[in-house]
């Protein structure tokens, strides 16, 4: 008797899964199709992506090693992402010997560009500094290396010593002290490189009272 009870309950459950199917068949099937063409899709940009990444970095390789550097580099500074930024950051370094206004005006341009991380836009800003052109003012330099906040760019040490030398530059012995004092202070530890030329400014200060 058990065995009729069996099988009865066997046929109900089959016709209940005859009827969800018919109910439900075409939804389950068209979320199978879509997931498995989600997932080909992603593979496709996993290797089209990888592919991509790939092409800008051996064109990045060719630029910085090519005799017209600059110019590949700037074909290459419209791409978005890392490689793009990095193009930016080359193609100003290329300029810097032959055009330093037009050095100087490519990093300027990455220190206002909001969608780079602010440890590059303050490395561009200083490096426009670096390169800046006769018709840049001491004031107008300074101006720049101030608004670098000094309490967390890793750059701190950097922007204090140029500070303190174009304060010098400008005889500004009140000024090059602050800067000096503000560098003394930091939390940023030294380079046994960078601690003698902080004492060699130091001493040319004092010499100079």
């Amino acid at each position: 008797m058990s065995d009729i009870f069996h099988e009865i309950n066997e046929e109900l459950k089959a016709d209940r899964a005859r009827l969800l199917m018919r109910r439900y068949g075409g939804y389950v099937l068209g979320g199978v199709i879509a997931l498995v063409l989600l997932v080909g899709a992603r593979q496709l940009y996993v290797q089209w992506q990888g592919a991509r990444l790939n092409d800008l970095a051996n064109r990045y390789q060719e630029a910085i090693t090519a005799p017209d550097s600059a110019a590949l580099l700037a074909g290459l500074a419209e791409e978005s992402g890392g490689y793009g930024m990095l193009a930016r950051f080359g193609a100003a370094a290329a300029l810097a010997a032959e055009d330093s206004e037009a050095s100087e005006r490519l990093y300027l341009e990455l220190a206002e560009d909001s969608g780079i991380e602010t440890i590059y836009r303050d490395a561009a800003r200083w490096l426009s500094v670096v390169n800046a052109g006769e018709a840049t003012s001491l004031a107008e330099k300074l101006a720049r290396l101030e608004a670098i906040d000094k309490t967390t760019s890793p750059w701190a040490s950097l922007i204090s010593e140029w500070q303190v030398g174009l304060a010098l530059e400008g005889g500004d012995l009140a000024g090059a002290r602050r800067y000096l004092d503000e560098w003394k202070a930091g939390a940023e530890p030294l380079t046994p490189r960078a601690h003698a030329r902080q004492q060699l400014l130091e001493q040319a200060l004092n010499s100079s009272q």
